[in-house]
């Protein structure tokens, strides 16, 4: 088991390496290019697509993940489920633009929309977003099938496209398109995977068709746990930076926002390596406990060991470490390090106990934990944004995160310390 996990991980640590340093280097292009002001706009453009793509990718994509990891599915089933989970992606997508743009335009796009007419961002916005969903949802077939090391080379090459693309855009372009770049380039990936997978067609058997109700019904309960990290997580999120940069601006938001950026980055780091190779094993092992508590073990203190040790360097050498992956003058931000390593630990530890109830497909319990921590990170925003200004969003997701660690691990009890 280590061997493969360490060979798996070793190819999964590469591309998602690649994709963090793309990630920086988009960052670095927004914040040379665009100032503070950029970079808030750009983590607000992302969140809004996260809007867009988090439910199929936590909902559609985890559950093929799921069920074809499970050797008891049969394979007639899995290709059902294949061709069902393009439909209820397709609609979710629709919903969603429905939603946000057609009923809340001027909350989640005005921002967004300056050089551009409304009708000239859509043409390019849609298409663009749309891919981006797709790509997840073939990358998510490819890791299913344990093709760890043709997701790695895909997702680099896909990276090399989107760091291309948002250059492009960035120097060359206004706003509107620096930020429409960017998931310009993420939905070219789509290409990749689908060539991968023609290439494959005989090997793999997939195929389009009519949806069917098991199948929905089987994506339906990984969808109700989505729709709690959208609403507790990145809706949270985009309005919890909206208020921000309402009552502080664009510019002093960026400098939040760049220590939020270097913990979404190496957060890209553990969930890419960890998670690709983690989850799909974890699910095989869902029905064999004192197997699946080992392996759960294993990872957890090994990823522990890794992240207290990067985590450290990172807070020693802060101030550094910021300039290097931003513009000089975003070292001003590094007083806002101390808590967010804290709650950056505690959250690499909850993404795997959090991943046992997804894969065991406990709903009421996986909900009920992403409620909490939600509820804590708004109440301390609340309670100290005028004693700690910013750092008060830092202070609040540290505690967000103890509090998410502490109730997953009375949640898991029964497996974690099951003798």
């Amino acid at each position: 088991m280590k061997s493969n996990f360490l060979k798996n991980s070793s190819w999964s640590f590469t591309a998602v390496a690649f994709r963090a340093l793309g990630g920086l280097s988009i960052n670095k292009l927004f914040s040379i290019f665009l100032g503070p002001s950029g970079l808030t706009l750009l983590s607000h453009f992302q969140n809004l697509t996260a809007l867009f793509t988090l439910l199929p990718s936590e909902g559609v994509n985890r559950s093929l993940m799921k069920y074809w990891s499970d050797p008891r599915v049969p394979d007639e089933e899995r290709k059902q489920l294949f061709k069902t989970a393009i439909w209820v992606t397709t609609f979710i997508f629709g919903a969603t633009l429905a939603v946000l743009y057609f009923w809340k335009k001027e909350y989640f796009f005005d921002r967004f929309i300056s050089a551009y007419t409304p009708k000239e961002f859509l043409i390019v916005f849609i298409p663009a977003v749309f891919l981006m969903l797709l790509s997840g949802y073939l990358n998510s077939v490819i890791l299913a099938l344990r093709e760890v090391k043709a997701y790695a080379i895909i997702n680099i090459i896909g990276l090399l496209l989107l760091v291309a693309v948002v250059y492009l855009g960035v120097t060359m372009g206004n706003a509107d398109q620096a930020l429409l770049s960017f998931s310009v380039g993420y939905g070219l990936m789509f290409f990749c995977a689908l060539f991968y997978l023609i290439k494959k067609r005989k090997a793999f058997n997939l195929g389009i068709g009519l949806p069917d109700g098991k199948s929905i019904k089987r994506i339906g309960k990984f969808l109700a746990m989505a729709i709690s990290v959208i609403v507790f997580g990145r809706l949270l999120d985009f309005m919890v930076r909206d208020y921000v940069i309402d009552l502080y601006g664009l510019e002093r938001t960026g400098l939040w926002q760049a220590v939020s950026k270097m913990s979404t980055s190496y957060l890209l780091v553990f969930t890419g390596t960890v998670g690709v190779v983690y989850y799909p094993k974890m699910s095989s092992l869902i029905h064999e406990p004192q197997a699946l508590k080992s392996y759960v073990g294993k990872v957890m203190g090994f990823v522990a060991f890794v992240s207290l040790l990067a985590l450290t360097v990172y807070f020693l050498n802060k101030e550094f470490i910021l300039k290097l992956f931003f513009a000089p003058g975003f070292e001003r931000a590094a007083y806002l390090v101390r808590y967010q390593v804290v709650g950056d630990f505690l959250s690499i530890l909850s993404y795997l106990l959090a991943y046992l109830l997804s894969a065991r497909v406990e709903m009421a319990k996986y909900i009920f934990a992403q409620f909490f921590s939600a509820a804590i990170y708004v109440i301390i925003i609340y309670s100290f944004i005028d004693f700690y200004n910013l750092e008060a969003l830092t202070l609040a997701y540290m505690w967000r995160y103890i509090g998410f660690f502490v109730i997953l691990v009375f949640l898991n009890r029964r497996l974690l310390f099951r003798s």
